[in-house]
């Protein structure tokens, strides 16, 4: 996301924010977003001095400067892909610094053999541009996407695993200059996707050619495109989503989103009707809208959207009084919005503030847990949903706060079950050219599970534990004894009887991702309600159950096929 937009050869409108007061006619965004940085300011106080175990068995995010000396944009676009990860390592993209017109701007391309623990520097160009937005394929090759906003084109840079990373192959895409853009990897046919908002779409070869290129969308009567996006189902269904600007005023208008089944050859509404290219942009075009009909004449701005088990995932927030927070999930099967989880997109005690954020999960297995990283009072926060997106948990939290901008990430989860992404420390002004504002890499562990005992009980050399608020998709668990030993590994249900030779003191859960979440104590806490569920062999369904947990909002439930 930005506060102020860079300049750049497509770029409508560009107004100057000062973020130490408002300036004579100053946009609606830029004063919301000046307020929403004087909140965090004020809300980091009382954070920073919040002792974390009142957010008791929350994972820590792990931040780490990558470069301390970077411009306030280093991270520009959030929803853009700026990190991913293969068998060599952890790459992340970012701006360093920039000049006034926007025509020379110094990037890098990191790259971390350690988990993300450390980070050299792989490549460093200076250019038009913001930072190349970055796809690896299953050998492991890299591919960077970037406009040049002085001679009108963008580049496709190759960086070959066979070759150590070591110079990249660059290919032009004529006329793929755009001040905002995205990139997506096709395994399935080999093939790469470039989207800009000068409204060009772009199909290019593993190779670097062209392979086709055309106007996806145009202008419409009350806005044009602003903000592009993609995302790519298992089943090899190609989503496109944008967020619009309206025509002759600072305001983000509406979004809206489309699919396409045969690898951007042609394009559809969600139901399937067919859609004529180039296609309207705004409202007053034939496709699926996002936004809901009081959301004009406000901003709103999709944060990020993800295709995941015949769902499609959006959030955004709407800058009315006071702003809303959406977690919205549309269903792929039936062509309709079901869920929508407002005016705030939550766990229990982590709530999204700002614009900005990105869902990860594990695309190769089905109906996993489904994660959502944002800001929450200048901290880093992640929540999850095991339900793909029904229900949401608090999940994890950075230590430290920031003043967080263009928090993006992977939206695949690594190879070892981790959620990675980046964002700048905005400490300094978005008008400084560079060198006050740190860029972060962020990595939390996914896959972890977790229960609460609800009844013990143990005799007869068996322990029989109830539990609730079970969380993660733990598939299988292991009792320990007060002296370390552990039993072997039983499959895990809500109530479960273990043959145990000595009363134990712990347990262990592994979830379906394979990850084991550690040693948790066995406290013999007891309800009449749960001892109930112990003796009916079913568990305790109170307020505590993960269904009754996470975001309040509306549920379009359709009638059963």
């Amino acid at each position: 996301m930005d506060i102020r937009r860079p300049k750049g050869a497509q770029s409508q409108i560009h107004r100057k924010v000062n973020p130490d007061s408002r300036p004579l006619g100053a946009s609606p965004r830029a004063v919301a977003a000046t307020w929403v940085m004087a909140v965090i300011s004020l809300s980091c106080q009382w954070a920073d001095g919040e002792k974390m175990d009142s957010l008791p068995g929350l994972t820590r995010i792990e931040t780490v400067c990558v470069d301390d000396h970077a411009t306030g944009y280093g991270t520009f676009q959030s929803h853009n892909q700026k990190v991913v990860s293969n068998r060599n390592g952890i790459f992340m993209t970012h701006i360093r610094t920039r000049n006034e017109p926007y025509t020379a701007q110094q990037w890098r391309l990191s790259w971390s053999k350690d988990g993300g623990k450390t980070f050299t520097t792989v490549y460093e160009a200076t250019n038009a541009t913001s930072a190349p937005a970055m796809e690896t394929d299953e050998a492991d090759n890299l591919y960077l996407a970037r406009p040049d906003f002085v001679d009108g084109n963008a580049y496709l840079y190759r960086f070959l695993a066979s070759e150590n990373y070591a110079q990249p192959h660059i290919s032009t895409i004529p006329n793929g200059s755009a001040g905002k853009y995205c990139a997506m990897y096709d395994g399935g046919r080999k093939q790469l996707y470039y989207f800009a908002h000068n409204n060009t779409f772009h199909i290019l070869g593993l190779d670097g050619t062209v392979r086709k290129s055309y106007n996806i969308l145009q202008t419409g009567l009350s806005a044009a495109l602003q903000y592009p996006l993609l995302s790519l189902a298992t089943d090899g269904t190609l989503y496109a989503a944008w967020t619009t600007q309206k025509h002759g005023v600072y305001m983000y208008w509406d979004i809206h989103c489309m699919q396409s089944k045969d690898g951007g050859e042609t394009w559809q509404k969600l139901d399937g009707t067919p859609l004529a290219l180039p296609v309207v942009a705004d409202q007053n075009g034939p496709t699926d809208r996002i936004t809901l009909d009081d959301e004009f004449e406000v901003h709103t701005w999709l944060s990020n959207f993800l295709a995941k088990d015949r769902k499609l995932h959006f959030f955004y927030q709407a800058q009315t009084q006071p702003s809303r927070y959406h977690y919205m999930r549309y269903d792929l099967v039936k062509a309709v919005r079901e869920i929508d989880l407002s005016p705030e997109f939550k766990g229990e005690k982590l709530s999204m503030i700002g614009l900005d954020g990105f869902f990860a999960a594990r695309a190769s297995l089905p109906d996993s847990p489904l994660y959502a990283t944002f800001n929450w009072q200048g901290r880093i926060a992640c929540v999850a949903s095991d339900d793909n997106g029904e229900t949401w948990y608090d999940y994890a939290v950075s230590e430290k706060v920031f003043k967080p901008y263009s928090i993006g990430g992977c939206r695949e989860l690594t190879s070892d079950g981790c959620i990675i992404g980046s964002f700048t420390d905005q400490q300094s002004s978005t008008l400084d050219p560079g060198g006050g504002c740190p860029v972060y890499f962020i990595k939390i562990r996914a896959g972890l599970s977790s229960a609460k005992v609800a009844d013990f009980r143990y005799g007869k050399g068996k322990a029989t534990l109830a539990f609730t608020e079970v969380r993660g998709q733990p598939v299988e668990i292991r009792l320990g004894s007060a002296e370390g030993k552990w039993g072997k590994w039983y499959p895990f249900t809500a109530t479960v009887t273990i043959p145990s030779k000595t009363r134990p003191t712990q347990f262990r859960l592994k979830s379906r991702m394979g990850v084991d979440s550690g040693s948790s104590p066995i406290q013999a806490v007891r309800s009449a309600n749960a001892a109930r569920s112990i003796e009916a062999g079913v568990p305790s369904r109170d307020a505590s159950h993960p269904r009754a947990l996470g975001s309040a909002g509306r549920i379009f439930r359709t009638a059963p096929s």
